[in-house]
């Protein structure tokens, strides 16, 4: 490998982690609920591991609440 390939792969790296580290900071927020918080929260829809946010409407009525209202109750 030369060194422009070296920088190429280092880039693409760092590209990465800084997606991945934005994304966890989305869910991060002080003194006010965000429904962000739920996206990577997954269950268990008819034996598939589903986001709750595909079956449920979610809603942020006050600063320090968070209300779920599943489609299907069962």
């Amino acid at each position: 490998m030369d060194s422009s390939q070296i920088e190429i792969d280092a880039k693409q790296r760092m590209d990465k982690a800084i997606n991945v580290v934005s994304e966890e900071l989305k869910g991060i927020r002080t003194g006010r609920a965000s429904s962000s918080l739920l996206d990577r929260i997954k269950v268990d829809y008819y034996g598939t591991p589903t986001p709750i946010k595909q079956m449920a409407n979610i809603n942020v009525p006050e600063s320090q609440l968070i209300t779920i209202a599943p489609w299907d109750k069962s």
